[in-house]
């Protein structure tokens, strides 16, 4: 399916919902508002409602709208940064009259009426802003689409470091940026931390388990309980192993916030091996370099680092 195909479909709909995944990144929330304004911008007889339960974390973005199922079941649905239909954070996206999913994961669950996925964009942010450039001069895009759609780009690139970043992701930064965005002020908006975070990355740093070429931090309820973190926030901290020479692989795991839950969730992230195949043997997935998993025993973390560690070893890289 083509950019142009999603346009037409979106041009005809009267109704349209837009959902994102679950525990919503810059990408996801980016995409969704973004998408949602552009709509609002250039169709202002359309009803659009951007969807979701759950609150983002980082970025400057609204509270999501509320829809009577109703609405939904007359709309055209749009999901966004959602590999499965068990991502998405809001599963009455299902009673949409039509679906349309768009995406850049590995598209091992495809679902929807129409999809467009393009596993080598660095982020659905940079899918809608080469879609929204194509369709100019006929509809605008205002100068807070181009910053939730940056916001989106830089987030899911770590500032253009990740290796899916490409000609195709700088081109759709720098279109952006022709729309006036104050790229300095976006920066401080989502990279600048609070005093309690910087000494909680110091804790993070304190906590890493080093086994060969691996780094690991586990943290349990009362970690968190002890810094006001919810498990989601303290994944957000991943990058902090990112920048070590000697990692090949790192990974941070919190244990569930219910004293009755014993299970942990992960963020996986290597500089060169598959962590989505990894993450996919517990339920999980994402990038090829980057992924989640949730719902694990304390024994299939250890069983995660372990292959982590053996991948390196397949892999046979040299450490720098």
């Amino acid at each position: 399916m083509t950019g142009t195909q999603i346009a037409e479909q979106l041009k005809a709909a009267d109704i349209i919902t837009i959902f994102r995944h679950q525990r919503p990144d810059c990408d996801a929330l980016g995409a969704q508002f973004g998408l949602k304004y552009w709509l609002q911008e250039n169709f202002p007889e359309k009803t659009v409602l951007a969807l979701g339960c759950e609150q983002g974390i980082q970025g400057d973005f609204p509270v999501s709208d509320r829809a009577e199922d109703d609405i939904i079941r007359r709309s055209t649905a749009v999901i966004l940064d959602a590999a499965g239909q068990d991502r998405v954070d809001d599963a009455r996206f299902a009673l949409a009259a039509f679906r349309i999913k768009i995406d850049h994961h590995p598209d091992h669950e495809p679902f929807g009426d129409l999809r467009y996925v393009d596993e080598k964009a660095a982020a659905v942010c940079e899918i809608l802003a080469h879609l929204f450039a194509a369709l100019e001069p006929e509809y605008n895009v205002s100068l807070r689409t181009a910053e939730c759609l940056y916001r989106g780009l830089l987030t899911d690139t770590l500032c253009f470091r990740t290796a899916n970043t490409t000609a195709s992701t700088l081109a759709a930064a720098s279109w952006l940026a022709s729309k006036g965005i104050h790229i300095p002020e976006l920066n401080r908006e989502l990279f600048d931390q609070t005093l309690h975070e910087f000494n909680f990355s110091g804790f993070i740093r304190r906590s890493v388990i080093i086994k060969e070429s691996s780094a690991c931090v586990i943290l349990n309820r009362q970690d968190l309980l002890d810094w006001q973190m919810t498990g989601s926030e303290a994944r957000n901290f991943i990058d902090e192993l990112g920048h070590v020479r000697e990692f090949q692989t790192w990974a941070i795991f919190t244990q569930h916030e219910d004293q009755d839950d014993d299970r942990y969730d992960g963020s996986l992230r290597s500089k060169y091996i598959a962590v989505n195949s990894i993450a996919r043997q517990y339920g999980g997935g994402g990038h090829h370099n980057a992924a989640g998993v949730k719902n694990l025993s304390r024994a299939d973390v250890d069983e995660i680092m372990e292959k982590m560690i053996s991948e390196v070893s397949v892999c046979d890289q040299e450490i720098v």
